[in-house]
Formats: C-alpha cells, structure tokens, sequence
C-alpha cells in the first residue's frame, strides 16, 4: 500500500503530526490543570457569597440550620452543589443532603486563611463515603450556643462541590482541543502532501528519464530547481546521460572504424589470394607481388589486432604497469637512436636535447612505447629539411599547500617543424580511430589507434599527455610524469 516515496512520507508526516498534536494536548491538560482547580474554587466563591447572605438573613428571622438548609435544597439542585451550615470549630449543623450532620469537618485556621489573603476558607476533604470534595466557606452570622448562658457561635457556610464536578471546565475545552487539532491536522496532512510531492515529482521525472535511457533515448537532460538534493542528482544524472550517450557513440565509431580497418586488408587479401589461385598472377614476379602484398596486409592486420588488444586490456585494467626504476634519459636515447635511420631516409634532423633529470618509477618498455609512437609520427609529419627535437628536463610544479614541498616531475617534449594540426582536428587526436590525414588510411600507414594507446599509458602512470600546434608552425607534444620521491 505504501510502497511509493511519495506515500511514505505523507504517512511519515502525518505520523508526527499526530504525535506533535497528541503531546500537545496532553501537556496542555498537565498545565491547565492548576488553573481548573483555582477556575473551580473561584466558580464556588461566586456561589457562596449570595448563598451567605440568604442564610444571614434567614438566620435573622429566627430560622434553624436545618430550616435554612431545607430552603436551599432547591438551589443546589440547580447549582449541583451541596451547602453546608457548620461552627467555627467544623462541626456540621446542617447539610442540604443530610449526609454530614453532626459531623467535624478540618478547616484551614485563621492564619491561614490571612497567609493566603483570601476573604474566605478553601480546601477539600473527603466524605465518609470516600468522595474527594472541594469546598468555599464563608463566616455569617453568630448562632447562640446550646448551652446557653449566652455564648456564641460563629455560624459558617461552606459551599462544597464534587471534584468530578468541579472540573468540567477540562471537558468542555477538550472538545475545543480536539476541533482545533483536528483543524490544525486537516493543514498539516496538506502541507505534508504538497512537501512530498515536491520531492517525489522531481525524482518520478528522474526515473522517467532513465528509463527512456534504457529503452535507447540517450537525449535526456532534466531542468530541476529544488531541493539542492534533488537537484544536485539530476546535475549528476544529466552528466551521466551526456557520458553515455558519448560511450554509445564511441562504440557505434569503434565498430564502424574497426569493420572498415579490417575490411581494407582482407579485400587486398581476398583479392591477391584470389589472383595466385585462379591463375591470373603467372609468372614469378606476379605470384612474388601477389605474395607481398597479401603478407603487408596481414601484418596490417596483426598490428591492428595487437592495438585493439592492448587498449581492451588498458581499458579493462588487466595491464599492470611495472613499477621500476626508469632512467628517462637513457630511455630517450634509445628511441632516437632507433629512429635517427627513418630521419636519415626521410632528409629529417633528428635532435635529443636532455637536461638533468631525475629517475621516475613506472614500466620501462610502456613508456618506450609511448615516445617511439610520439617520435615515429613527428618524423612522419616533417618535410625533408625540417626538424624533430626530443626535449627533456625537470618541470617547476606548485605545491597543493603552502609550505609543502612540490612533488618533482619531468617533462618531456616532441617538437616537429612539420605542416601543424587545424585546430578543429587538435581537440580530437587522442581520439580512437581519428586520423587528421585520411588519405593515410588508403596509403596503409596506421589505423589511428597510436595516440589513443599512449594517452591510456601515460595516465596508467600518473602523468598527462597534451598537444599544441599551429598550422604551418608545427606541432608539440608533452608529456608530463611524475618523478620519484
């Protein structure tokens, strides 16, 4: 029944409603409860007053107590009080009930009564019968002792009422509790809906969204303005659906771009294959061609393959990197001088500039790799006459806190003099597949995958790799690895 977020926290916040509204009342009738016993005694004042003047005057006109109580029965019926006719000394003379004659009642003292700067008696006491009773006395009159020789009595009236009586205020304000609470309840549940539903409409449109993502509808970007939880989700969602819409892409190219390197070679193949088989290449110089080129386009194939290979497995992190030390100077050197023969063909100078650098720990033939591809593509992009040069040196870097020493890291360029990059083609180099020469992929010479492999190398170690170029100028490749501590 409440399974949606939406439910839940309508019913979580009635919930607390409801308990606010319960502790609320009673806490009330906790605190309201001294007030009903003063608002009680108060109630009988205003009863005793007029009842001590009727039983003064009856008193002047020669009746007994129990002739006086006899006439006030009536009015208590009325009042649903009781009137007591009692001495000063507590002694009941008469009792509109004819429950207490002759009984001693315990009432406050004089003292008492002037410490509570009243003008009258309060208290409670309880009956024979066991009924808790409160009570307002008033002197008002004196009554000619029994035994006569002309003493005195002070003549009391007392007013009493039954406590369960006397506090009937309580029930009448709690029906008034009970409307406002229920008023106060009726608000709250709908304030509570309006709340849930402003947390639960942004998330259902969230959901909405990803559920369209996994039906294929990648084009799904939320505008949610509250709350700053929500919100932030639907910023990290938003992110997410570009990167996998991005992811998607890629795939879609990746197949693209494989199916059409592959296609290439195995057409030749096919082709060649084909001519050796039915005949067409007869003589030797054909059958050797024929043989040459489909063995060019097999090894095509196998350095695909092999690139393909190494970027599941970079992707994948199932290629550890070795973590040894690497003297990049020495490492630089031997990649120039495995190039300095393919400048030499080319009419390229091929130029190392080192400076003092310090060791950096990582794999040793990866990062060979990585400056061979570097080297091999500058030289492939330089005119005869122009220039490459190799530079290394130990790069200054900030420290993340002032006052810590920086970490060391070194920084190795690739510089050609060749025809540059256009700069809508620079963003996307380390992309895979992506050539800014595609007349290179009828020519043979590489499938695009160079760059990609060796961005993935150099972030295995820490370090960033990045590219500037300017058309007709040249272009620059950097490489930044972090050193040894």
């Amino acid at each position: 029944m409440f399974t949606s977020l939406r439910s839940r926290l309508i019913l979580s916040y009635i919930v607390v409603i409801s308990v606010c509204l319960i502790l609320a009342g009673l806490i009330s009738i906790v605190l309201l409860r001294p007030f009903q016993t003063r608002l009680a005694y108060i109630n009988l004042a205003a009863k005793a007053l007029p009842t001590t003047r009727l039983v003064r005057e009856l008193s002047r006109r020669g009746l007994t107590p129990k002739e006086i109580a006899a006439q006030l029965k009536e009015q208590t019926q009325e009042d649903e009080t009781k009137i007591l006719i009692l001495t000063s000394g507590g002694e009941v003379l008469a009792d509109t009930e004819d429950k207490l004659v002759g009984k001693i009642l315990r009432l406050p003292t004089g003292e008492t009564r002037r410490e509570t700067r009243l003008p009258y008696l309060r208290g409670q006491f309880v009956t024979p019968e066991g009924e808790s009773t409160i009570y307002v006395a008033l002197p008002t009159a004196f009554l000619p002792s029994p035994g006569g020789a002309g003493e005195e009595q002070r003549l009391m009236v007392a007013v009493t009422m039954a406590r369960p009586r006397a506090l009937t205020f309580l029930g009448d304000l709690l029906v008034q509790f009970l409307l406002a609470g229920l008023a106060a309840f009726v608000i709250s549940t709908l304030l509570a809906y309006l709340i849930a539903r402003s947390i639960a409409r942004p998330l259902q449109r969230i959901t909405l969204a990803t559920e369209k993502i996994a039906k294929g509808d990648y084009d799904q970007q939320l505008d949610i303005t509250s709350p700053d939880e929500v919100r932030h989700l639907a910023t990290s969602f938003n992110v997410m659906a570009q990167e996998v819409k991005a992811s998607r892409q890629a795939q879609r190219d990746f197949v693209a771009n494989v199916s059409h390197e592959l296609k290439t070679p195995l057409t030749s193949i096919q082709g060649f294959s084909q001519a050796i088989l039915d005949g067409t290449a007869r003589d030797g110089e054909a059958q050797r061609h024929a043989a040459q080129v489909i063995n060019d386009e097999a090894e095509r194939m196998a350095r695909l393959v092999n690139e393909l290979l190494d970027l599941a497995k970079l992707d994948a992190g199932q290629i550890v990197m070795a973590q040894e030390p690497v003297d990049m100077g020495q490492l630089l050197r031997g990649c120039v001088e495995k190039l300095t023969p393919q400048a030499g063909q080319g009419g390229v100078e091929l130029k190392l500039d080192l400076g003092a650098l310090p060791l950096l720990s990582g794999d040793n033939d990866r990062l060979a790799q990585v400056f061979t591809n570097l080297v091999d593509n500058a030289l492939k992009h330089t005119p005869q006459g122009g220039r490459v040069t190799v530079a290394a040196r130990e790069a200054i870097s900030q420290p993340a806190r002032k006052g810590e020493k920086a970490p060391p890291r070194i920084e190795v360029s690739v510089a050609d003099t060749g025809s540059g990059i256009p700069p809508e083609d620079l963003s996307r180099i380390f992309e895979r597949f992506y050539q800014v020469d595609k007349s290179r992929r009828r020519k043979g010479k590489g499938a695009g995958l160079g760059l990609a492999i060796a961005k993935e190398i150099v972030q295995a170690h820490g370090g960033q790799i990045k590219a500037e170029s300017v058309v007709g100028v040249g272009t620059k490749f950097t490489v930044t690895l972090p050193a040894s501590a």
